[in-house]
């Protein structure tokens, strides 16, 4: 069957006609405690944790850095949950689905 065919039938297709108009969830940003996403210790000018590196920036931005993308930090080492990061303020977020589900944690627990 040639490419052009099977774009044919594809968009004749109810299932794939469905799929493209399907709308990307909005996502509500709740602040987590640093002490619950990563392992540290506790300074007179912040929390201290070692570096982490993160797997990529995200399309959401940070609530009180208009502008600054978040980036994602997932599992690894001495970080306890995934969590979306701002650089610039170094607050931790976690991404909640309108239904309450966290977008990052595994298994989708529901936080609300």
């Amino acid at each position: 069957m040639i490419a052009a065919e099977l774009l044919k039938r594809q968009s004749n297709d109810r299932y794939y006609t469905e799929r493209r108009e399907k709308k990307v969830p909005f996502f509500t940003l709740i602040e987590m405690d640093p002490r619950d996403v990563v392992n540290g210790i506790e300074r007179e000018e912040g929390y201290l944790s070692e570096d982490i590196t993160p797997a990529g920036t995200m399309r959401e931005t940070c609530p009180h850095c208009p502008g600054n993308a978040l980036l994602l930090i997932l599992r690894y080492k001495h970080v306890k949950r995934s969590h979306l990061f701002c650089e610039q303020c170094t607050r931790c977020y976690d991404a909640l689905y309108p239904d309450g589900t966290s977008a990052l944690a595994i298994g989708g627990v529901s936080l609300t």
